[in-house]
């Protein structure tokens, strides 16, 4: 970084305080005014710090002013932060800075082009740390959706309950049949009862998927039950001419246990 800028830009964020803020302020309404003039009085202190360093991207300085402007996103909010002025907070920061320099014809190529470079770069890697976090979310998300998903609860000696809630398509039951073959080879179970209670809507391919999952029981050596059958589910099932076959159906799951224990 060239020594002359440095020593330039020190001197203005360390003299020139108050006139960066008041311009920075400028970009906002009245009630916004006071948090954005904390919010870049502090911005400047951490900047600051990073002139030190020569606005090397890697330095811890500018790794506390991205902590910092992290912080500001959870406060100010992602879609405030990432749509601000057609554009995103971080890349705005920099304009109070280059309207002073502009007042002191320091307004020179490659000392703007560091400076742009630094907080595009700052804006990238806010980015870039944002969206992973997201997808780690996401994908803890999926995990844990996943887990809950068709929950296995043993409800009597050889006997377990699957339980599935929402839509049934193909790519779910094929998950909740692997979850439920594995329970069956690792347990003893002979029964295995089928709650489709709340099932979000019952239509032709919702039918195939459960007599998919009827017959992998019935290949692992177990008895399915299907429980759950609303008048909706009954009413469904009798308009779209469905035929579930050999499959055993309880309107509860009391129904079904004395079924179970009767043998």
């Amino acid at each position: 970084m060239n020594k002359e800028f440095k020593e330039k830009l020190l001197y203005i964020v360390q003299n020139e305080n108050e006139d960066l803020v008041q311009y920075w302020i400028e970009l906002f309404d009245d009630e916004q005014k006071d948090d954005e003039y904390r919010y870049y009085d502090d911005f400047l202190g951490f900047f600051e710090e990073c002139l030190y360093s020569d606005l090397n991207l890697h330095s811890i300085e500018t790794e506390a002013l991205k902590h910092f402007l992290e912080k500001l996103i959870e406060i100010k909010g992602e879609d405030s932060f990432f749509n601000f002025k057609d554009s995103v907070y971080t890349c705005y920061l920099k304009f109070p800075i280059l309207k002073k320099l502009d007042e002191t014809d320091m307004f020179h190529y490659e000392d703007i082009a560091t400076l742009t470079q630094f907080f595009e770069g700052i804006t990238s890697s806010i980015i870039i740390e944002l969206l992973r976090k997201n997808d780690e979310v996401r994908e803890t998300t999926m995990q844990e959706l996943e887990e809950r998903e068709a929950p296995i609860a043993k409800i009597w000696n050889n006997t377990i309950m699957v339980s599935i809630v929402g839509s049934l398509d193909s790519n779910r039951v094929l998950k909740i049949i692997d979850k439920i073959l594995d329970f069956l080879d690792k347990s003893d179970i002979e029964h295995v009862v089928v709650d489709i209670g709340s099932i979000y809507d019952m239509n032709s391919e919702v039918a195939r998927q459960i007599i998919k999952l009827n017959n992998a029981i019935h290949y692992m050596g177990s008895n399915a039950y299907l429980t759950g059958i609303t008048p909706a589910i009954a009413k469904s099932l009798t308009h779209l001419d469905l035929i579930l076959g050999d499959i055993k159906t309880y309107s509860t799951t009391q129904k079904a246990m004395e079924d179970i224990i009767g043998k």
